[in-house]
């Protein structure tokens, strides 16, 4: 990863206010995202060469959210998972070189839409049932 990429990633996080079990937001680490960018840098480099995604940025706080019907029912709840912004901006800067690397190598095939920026939902359905009929 080269600082610039990692800036670039920093700066594309949303604005939320959420934060996971460190207490810093999105909001927060975008402002300072100039002085947090060396330090990711190297540890995101030192991570893909290990091979290793450190065990810091795998914990999330879980909070339940309730979806429709009776409260008092698990079944109608679903766990939402508050991230750190530091493990957000590991796994866009991997899936950025990752779908660099799949695109690139022209690994894809045609009928694999889930890379595809410019393909909407609609569009894949549309081709699928193009292929079936």
């Amino acid at each position: 990863m080269h600082i610039t990429e990692v800036i670039s990633t920093i700066s594309s996080l949303k604005n939320k206010t959420s934060c996971g079990y460190d207490g810093l937001s999105n909001k927060i680490l975008k402002l300072c995202g100039s002085q947090f960018s060396k330090p990711i840098t190297y540890i995101s480099n030192k991570s893909l060469i290990c091979g290793i995604f450190p065990n810091c940025l795998k914990c999330a706080i879980i909070k339940p959210c309730f979806k429709k019907g009776d409260k008092s029912q698990v079944s109608n709840g679903r766990p939402i998972f508050l991230l750190t912004g530091f493990s957000k901006i590991f796994e866009l800067l991997l899936f950025h070189r990752l779908k660099h690397h799949l695109v690139s190598s022209n690994i894809l095939a045609n009928e694999e839409l889930g890379f595809c920026d410019s393909i909407s939902t609609e569009s894949a359905i549309f081709k699928l049932i193009l292929l079936i009929f």
